[in-house]
């Protein structure tokens, strides 16, 4: 019968089922083929006649040949404990995290067995919990040791920062030196077996513990963690203030490495120092079995504390060489752990949202989602389960006879991409599709969701801000996610309408003017580009005129729509395929389109070229301030990938350039403000634009104030432009 995932051919016309027979009946294969004459089906017996040197390679291409001259000796073979060392070196190279923990229960049976059994190894000794600070008169001298050493690591418990009550604090000063402090644990079993309640301090906030916070407080004492932006949120929460923030080795780590997939600390200790360190999980259980951390034995708590804390230290310096070495600590020092304050007083603000506004929304997006529903069944000719992969295959495909241009595992792919391309072809479902879509995401994900992210205790939205999230260095935002809400649409800008001022004050928004465009111009050094911007004007408009040899008073608006697609194309490194799309025109068109634009702006050309060779060499590309982004992609043997990382190779820099621009703003902005002693506040950051909300009597401060920083971030070949307004909400802030 053969077998085609091993290419042997087998007859043609046998499958299992009279293959079985033929055995059954003649008992071997040369049996059958001498006998082929006799065989009863007329089908079956032609095959066996006609292929019968078919079916003889075969047996020969699956018995294996045992006359293969070889020594070999046994003990070799034998089943032996493994490497675990170079195991673990390999399985955190190639990113087997789960495979890792597995290593320390691997065993081998008794010699001379060769099944391997797997048990569970005896776990490693604990290390001994450390002091839990006693009565807070004993307080000041556990203060004073601190205060001897340079550095100190704050870790407190793990909870959405917005709502953690702060269970206990880790003070470590150097690598089996740390202090744990309990607030808030609950007896666990054996304690109130034993009647004995945990040895819990006052509240933080207490006048008891005013030498704690004044340690927390205290500049001069300089401070660390994993992630002290969530460190600092929970210490306010608590009533106490951080300052004097020195170093972060989650930021250190995606500073070193950005495309990292994980900066966990549980990670960096196993993958930087060897080391393994239980998780969070691993403390509090998972599951059915997890429990609070505040019950979690103070012994227990603090041993899991002092570890975590340590382990910062540990890193910081296995990182500082690196950092020092790849000319990375001023990136770090100058631009994410300034940051940091800045975030922590974003994200305690928050933002204000009309719910009333967003309910209204609700139900016109609502009533537009069932109109669109009864336009995609009357384009269909059929009533079906819009968001059912298999009824939609089959009316696109099926009953439509539309074009498959993907597939996937399961069938014909219907990704935003696919039907985008057949609404391209002038087929009305997918078009209508993409809008439901669309639509639909835009009603769950923000209309529908956001009133649900409203703090009671505020009444406003308190989304978290990621500083070690995009590869690039721009900021991200979760919980919710505000940066996606779109831009240019009408229906984003009512969703956009539901951000408002609270009484008294307004909205701010201030956006860097093309950005990307102005670092291309800086970074290539382009004459006529870098002219085009000096002089002021509409870019889009200029490019035009230089694209196509004509006044910009004789530019059309499609000649300057034409011009704007491939400034940005430009940036995001797309060839003709992508803006033959984009433009509604041929391959041969865009080619030639291209070709022109390059032109015209050859130095454009010359650094993108220039940019990627450079690539190649290092491995890596660099922003204006030195952030790297390392690419792997451009050594892939796989054509497509290496040209992914070809874009990736000439994005990065000016992505990463404009987040390193817009973050220096943040924080020149935030010193500005309250060097003032000005109420002004930063709320939120998006892309290229900042918004801040504003007491009425400090707009005309506050307008020149922004409008001044975001200039003057950097100085470039081009000027930095800003567009500033104030709006009593988000979008007629924009004006």
């Amino acid at each position: 019968m053969g077998d085609t995932s091993d290419n042997v051919p087998g007859v043609k016309g046998v499958g299992e089922k009279t293959a079985l027979d033929l055995l059954k009946t003649f008992g071997d294969l040369d049996t059958i083929l001498a006998s082929a004459d006799r065989i009863a089906g007329k089908r079956a017996r032609e095959a066996v006649q006609q292929h019968a040197d078919l079916a003889r390679l075969s047996r020969d291409l699956v018995t294996i040949r045992r006359d293969v001259p070889l020594s070999l000796d046994l003990q070799q073979l034998r089943v032996r404990p493994p490497d675990v060392a170079r195991l673990s070196e390999l399985f955190t190279e190639l990113e087997f995290r789960t495979l890792i923990p597995k290593l320390a229960s691997v065993s081998v049976a008794a010699a001379g067995d060769l099944d391997v059994a797997e048990t569970r190894a005896p776990p490693p000794p604990s290390p001994p919990s450390p002091p839990v600070a006693g009565p807070p008169s004993a307080l000041p001298a556990t203060i004073s040791d601190a205060k001897a050493d340079p550095v100190i690591v704050t870790d407190p418990a793990q909870l959405p920062a917005l709502v953690a009550e702060l269970v206990g604090l880790s003070l470590a000063v150097a690598p089996g030196r740390s202090w744990y402090l309990p607030f808030a644990h609950v007896a666990s079993d054996g304690e109130l077996a034993g009647g004995v309640p945990p040895p819990n301090l006052p509240l933080l906030a207490s006048p008891a513990l005013a030498p704690v916070r004044e340690l927390l407080a205290d500049p001069r004492v300089r401070k660390a963690g994993h992630g002290i932006k969530y460190d600092w949120r929970v210490l306010r929460r608590a009533g106490a203030e951080l300052a004097g923030v020195a170093y972060d080795s989650m930021l250190a780590s995606f500073v070193l490495d950005p495309g990292r997939r994980s900066h966990a600390i549980d990670d960096l200790a196993r993958e930087r120092l060897s080391l393994a360190m239980p998780t969070y999980a691993d403390v509090v259980g998972r599951g059915k079995s997890e429990r609070p951390f505040a019950a979690v034995p103070v012994a227990d708590a603090a041993r899991h504390a002092a570890v975590t804390s340590e382990m910062v230290l540990r890193l910081h310096d296995a990182f500082q060489a690196e950092l020092e070495d790849h000319q990375l600590s001023r990136l770090l020092e100058t631009i994410e752990l300034p940051l940091v304050p800045v975030l922590v007083d974003m994200e305690a603000r928050g933002v204000r949202i009309d719910v009333g506004r967003l309910g209204e929304i609700s139900r016109t997006f609502a009533g537009e989602l069932a109109a669109l529903e009864r336009a995609i069944y009357q384009a269909a000719g059929t009533d079906f389960n819009i968001n059912s992969t298999p009824q939609l295959r089959h009316v696109l495909f099926e009953k439509h006879q539309l074009p498959v241009l993907k597939k996937t595992k399961t069938g014909p792919s219907t990704d935003y991409e696919v039907l985008e391309q057949l609404a391209a072809m002038g087929h009305e479902v997918p078009r209508l599709l993409i809008e439901y879509r669309e639509l639909s995401k835009l009603k769950s994900t923000y209309v529908d969701a956001l009133p649900g992210f409203i703090n009671p205790a505020t009444g406003r939205i308190h989304t978290s801000f990621n500083q070690a999230g995009a590869a690039t260095g721009r900021l991200s935002s979760s919980d919710p996610n505000l940066q996606n809400i779109p831009i240019r649409t009408p229906r984003g800008e009512a969703i956009r309408r539901a951000f408002v001022a609270p009484p008294g004050a307004v909205l701010l928004t201030a956006d860097y003017s093309q950005i990307e465009l102005r670092l291309l111009a800086h970074l290539s050094g382009d004459p006529a580009f870098v002219d085009a911007f000096t002089r002021g004007g509409d870019i889009h408009r200029q490019t035009a005129a230089l694209i196509f040899g004509v006044a910009q008073d004789q530019v059309t608006p499609d000649m300057r729509a034409r011009a704007k697609t491939i400034n940005f194309a430009t940036i995001y490194g797309q060839g003709p395929f992508a803006l033959a799309r984009q433009l509604g025109i041929t391959q041969d068109d865009a080619r030639q389109f291209i070709d022109q634009y390059f032109k015209r702006f050859a130095g454009v050309r010359a650094w993108l070229d220039r940019t990627v060779a450079e690539a190649r060499a290092k491995g890596y590309v660099e922003t204006l301030f030195g952030r790297r982004r390392y690419i792997p992609e451009l050594k892939d043997r796989n054509f497509n990938i290496r040209a992914f990382g070809e874009r990736t190779a000439t994005n990065s820099p000016l992505q990463g350039s404009a987040a390193d621009l817009i973050k220096l703003a943040m924080i020149g902005i935030s010193s500005a403000l309250r060097a003032r002693g000005l109420e002004s506040r930063l709320i939120l950051q998006v892309h290229d634009e900042l918004v801040l909300e504003v007491p009425v009597e400090e707009q005309e401060t506050a307008t020149p104030l922004v409008k001044s920083h975001m200039e003057r971030a950097a100085e470039l070949r081009v000027p930095l432009v800003v567009s500033v307004g104030t709006g009593m909400n988000w979008v007629d802030a924009k004006g």
